[in-house]
């Protein structure tokens, strides 16, 4: 009998599934990149577009996040996203507007652009 009950469910999943009654969401993508000792970190959730900078690190400098797009045939930069609250305060999230399947790069520094940064590599990624 048990037996029986699971092939029904089975069967009842197989069906719904050929029938298109249960689907998938959209595709997303989303990552983080840190620099390499952690202090600096940067998340981008590609449903919505949020680009967070955190600050992991309690020693006085800001971090900043930098994202581009490839916007018809070229990358195109975003302003630099800063975190000036430290390390006991708020990440700073921006919500961009960038068109579904967009290629985008991203990258976390310590310290701002003008005051020597540590960066990481560029992190690819689908908005």
């Amino acid at each position: 009998m048990k037996a029986w009950k699971s092939g029904v469910a089975l069967g009842a999943t197989v069906l719904a599934c050929t029938l298109g009654l249960i689907t998938a969401g959209p595709a997303s993508a989303s990552g983080t990149v840190a620099t390499a000792g952690g202090e600096a970190a940067v998340n981008f959730e590609s449903y919505g577009e949020h680009f967070t900078v955190h600050d992991y690190k309690a020693d006085g400098r800001a971090t900043a996040g930098y994202m581009w797009a490839l916007l018809n045939g070229s990358w195109h930069q975003y302003p630099e996203v800063v975190n000036r609250n430290g390390y006991a305060g708020s990440p700073v999230t921006v919500n961009y507007s960038i068109p579904e399947g967009t290629q985008v790069a991203y990258q976390a520094c310590l310290g701002t652009s003008g005051t020597g940064q540590e960066c990481t590599d560029f992190h690819y990624d689908t908005a």
